[in-house]
């Protein structure tokens, strides 16, 4: 790969970093972001939302997260071994692409969940 070429491939693999960190941020919120999204399209009332919204965060929140965490795992496995590096030197090499990762996850995760906590005390 020329000097040219790699900030271009750095810059595909952060952005592709950014895509999977926010997914994998959604997949794990999707406790509370599926309620709300069921009462902004009229098909539960906002008070039938906060109730599920609390039933799946307490009772079944931590399988969210996992799925979350799967996600993002099973997208830096996919994308190292696609590049013939699915080990720590590999991952040492795409450090950015996974600090985009993990900080945007994060970041969706901690904004989503504070959204849907607002709209609950909001409408409850």
């Amino acid at each position: 790969m020329s000097e040219d070429a790699a900030p271009e491939a750095a810059n595909g693999s952060v952005k592709r970093g950014l895509f999977v960190g926010l997914a994998s941020g959604l997949v794990a919120i999707t406790c509370c972001v599926s309620p709300v999204v069921l009462a902004l399209l009229g098909v539960a009332t906002a008070a039938e939302a906060v109730t599920l919204g609390d039933t799946l965060y307490y009772t079944y929140g931590w399988y969210f997260r996992a799925a979350g965490l799967a996600v993002a795992a099973l997208a830096v496995i996919l994308f190292l071994r696609g590049r013939g590096v699915c080990n720590v030197r590999g991952a040492y090499q795409y450090r950015r692409m996974l600090i985009v990762l993990v900080a945007s996850g994060a970041a969706t995760y901690v904004a989503l969940f504070w959204f849907t906590k607002y709209l609950g005390i909001w409408f409850g």
